[in-house]
């Protein structure tokens, strides 16, 4: 069984066989008879949105992995298995211990806009174009940087950003990054770097939004 019904039916078997619980247990943890389990598990019987997460509640297991597993299954190269592994993922636990403890306050926030904020974008394809445009040659992504730069700055110019009120870039860096990058086209390299001479943070900022851009370097 394929679609949302036939993944829905094996997140429940792979979520209860997870929690090392049978059939039968689960059944009376539900209060329901265990054929009713197995019509729910074999995708013979569609379940309710209430019963789904009276199972996971039953089963004390985080239901959101298999929800977004079921909505988005391209983003689990290896299926349910890629959930299995979540408690050992080492890069899982790094990105856990950076953001709970040494992200700054502007990354959180800058973050939890991207995630959560009713932006336009879907999140799932900005971050697609995010790894597509780090797989491209440096001089491409300056050539793009510049455009997003200038086009901020003309959104600005003219009150028309999407959202005045959420989060803005922090422009130093971003300009930085784009001298930076830059002087790294010039020598053949697609690896820049920047540092605190580079931001520029003992001078006030330029209020020719355009003085930092030039013409892409080829």
């Amino acid at each position: 069984m394929t679609g949302y019904r036939g993944r829905i039916a094996r997140s429940l078997v792979s979520a209860r066989e997870s929690a090392d619980v049978s059939q039968r247990e689960l059944a009376e943890r539900l209060g329901r008879d265990k054929r009713t389990v197995q019509k729910w598990e074999s995708g013979e019987m569609k379940i309710s949105m209430e019963d789904f997460l009276e199972i996971f509640d039953a089963l004390h297991v985080a239901v959101e992995p298999y929800s977004k597993w079921i909505r988005h299954p391209e983003l689990f190269p290896n299926g349910l298995a890629d959930i299995n592994k979540f408690n050992h993922d080492k890069r899982r636990s790094a990105l856990v211990h950076y953001y709970g403890r040494q992200a700054s306050p502007v990354e959180i926030e800058q973050e939890y806009y991207i995630l959560f904020a009713d932006h336009g974008s879907d999140y799932y394809g900005m971050r697609q174009q995010r790894i597509a445009n780090l797989q491209t040659p440096l001089r491409d992504r300056r050539r793009i940087c510049g455009q997003i730069i200038g086009n901020y700055y003309e959104a600005r110019e003219l009150g028309a950003l999407t959202d005045p009120n959420g989060p803005q870039p922090n422009m130093d860096i971003l300009l930085a990054c784009y001298r930076a990058s830059a002087e790294s086209v010039r020598n053949g390299s697609n690896r820049y770097a920047i540092d605190r001479a580079m931001l520029g943070l003992d001078d006030q900022p330029s209020t020719d939004f355009t003085a930092d851009l030039e013409e892409p370097v080829w």
